[in-house]
């Protein structure tokens, strides 16, 4: 057989109706959770930015409309709402940073064969500690949104 060749027997094509079940499936590591939060947190995103074009669209329809959506909206589950939305766009934005870092820098890594027990070899110590970076600064921006939502 030629040294080349990596693997003869033929690929399984993925299973379809379970699109999120690639986020748990072993190995789990770290960067798998970053790529489902990156995910997760992008939709969360998408929805507010719908939520946020409604309810400011209502100024439209005059000063008592407005006045009663915001009262409406006036409420300490709203304003958790709030502050996962910071906490959403902190982590999209600064893992977003992360993934352009890895694309356009040395920090992935050369590729290696997948031996077992198949363990991320692209994860080293520099792609880890931006990711580290990333997880302190998402932390410290929702201690912000506590402070500036509760006062606290």
């Amino acid at each position: 057989m030629d040294p080349s060749v990596v693997a003869t027997e033929k690929t399984r094509l993925p299973r379809r109706g379970r699109p999120i079940l690639w986020a748990f499936q072993r190995p789990l590591h770290l960067e798998r959770l970053a790529l489902l939060a990156q995910r997760v947190s992008g939709v969360a995103i998408l929805v507010y930015l719908f939520f946020h074009i409604f309810v400011t669209g209502t100024v439209t329809e005059g000063r008592g409309v407005w006045e009663s959506t915001m009262g409406a909206l006036s409420n300490p589950l709203m304003h958790l709402g709030e502050w996962l939305v910071v906490v959403a766009a902190t982590f999209h934005a600064v893992n977003g940073i992360r993934v352009m870092l890895l694309e356009l820098t040395p920090l992935v890594g050369k590729p290696a064969r997948p031996d077992y027990p198949y363990e991320a070899k692209s994860l080293g110590k520099g792609q880890r500690s931006v990711l580290y970076v990333a997880m302190l600064m998402t932390s410290l921006a929702g201690l912000a949104g506590v402070v500036i939502l509760w006062g606290l």
